[in-house]
């Protein structure tokens, strides 16, 4: 049982993995687990079948030193290499944002006899010359569905330009039986300096992927399906202009010393993503949202 604020909660307990603090969580309808380091998502269990929906690698790192390899790592206030609005060079600015590499703190837990919801926030703000009043929370729901929420508010009157990703690893067992319905149409592929390219169908992966698929008219993305060898993963998303496909594969996998050299077999990166920049106007907010069930 897990104290907060004066309160006992009978689903959310303490723990650790490595040198970092976690919030366990166990409800009538799944398992879980979150760091407080980077507010990232380390594990989804529902009870239906037991079987982890996420994937971490098993040489991944948990003394601060680096990012979690694995999970749901939290991409804000900008999404890649560097963030492409600043005049500083990509030698100074980490990738995928500032927030993922901190410590966030627990703003609320809510218990329910459906649900156990949590908020956390980031210590930090207003890093690499980002205005202070951009801000960024984290909600994430545990039912029988995880939904993580990543709302940015825009506190000042000014217009903020943000990019971010929830770049989630899915646990598909064997990346070789393993298929995506749901994406279709041109990507960028990144593996390839940037060339749009068509989707083929189905959607296999069978070699190194880095590929944006970028939502229009036609394509929105809102419901993909991962089929894998062992379980289907239904994925719903709102708040995204964009889903980045990633995995590694084998070359890769051996140069990532926290990756393992064959772990691209059973990890599938499907991520709710911004990528071509989103205007959050003064006083207004947006949310970023992935279900997963």
């Amino acid at each position: 049982m897990y104290t907060f604020k004066g309160n006992s909660y009978r689903s959310v307990a303490s723990g650790t993995r490595g040198k970092l603090s976690t919030l366990q969580i166990s409800n009538e309808h799944c398992k879980a687990e979150i760091s407080l380091f980077g507010a990232h998502l380390l594990s989804f269990i529902p009870c239906a079948d037991n079987i982890d929906r996420l994937w971490v690698s098993p040489s991944a790192i948990y003394d601060k030193s680096k990012p979690i390899r694995g999970g749901v790592p939290i991409c804000w206030p900008w999404f890649g290499p560097m963030y492409p609005y600043s005049e500083k060079s990509s030698e100074t600015i980490p990738a995928h944002g500032f927030v993922r590499t901190q410590d966030w703190h627990l703003v609320e837990i809510v218990e329910s006899s459906t649900e156990t919801r949590i908020t956390l926030q980031p210590t930090q703000l207003g890093l690499y010359e980002f205005s202070e009043h951009l801000s960024v929370s984290l909600v994430i729901s545990f039912s029988d569905k995880c939904s993580l929420k990543l709302i940015t508010e825009n506190n000042s009157l000014e217009p903020a330009k943000i990019t971010a990703a929830l770049h989630t690893y899915f646990n598909i067992t064997d990346i070789n039986r393993t298929s995506i319905q749901g994406i279709e149409g041109k990507y960028i592929d990144q593996t390839k300096n940037g060339t749009v390219t068509e989707q083929s169908l189905p959607y296999s992966i069978n070699d190194e992927t880095d590929r944006i698929h970028l939502q229009d008219q036609s394509n929105q993305f809102n419901e993909i399906e991962v089929k894998g060898a062992q379980t289907t993963i239904n994925i719903a998303q709102q708040g995204h202009d964009s889903v980045v496909v990633w995995n590694p594969w084998a070359e890769k996998s051996k140069s990532m010393l926290d990756m393992g050299q064959d772990a691209y077999l059973s990890m599938l990166c499907v991520e709710a993503s911004i990528t071509q920049g989103l205007i959050v106007e003064g006083k207004q907010q947006h949310s970023l949202i992935q279900v997963i069930s």
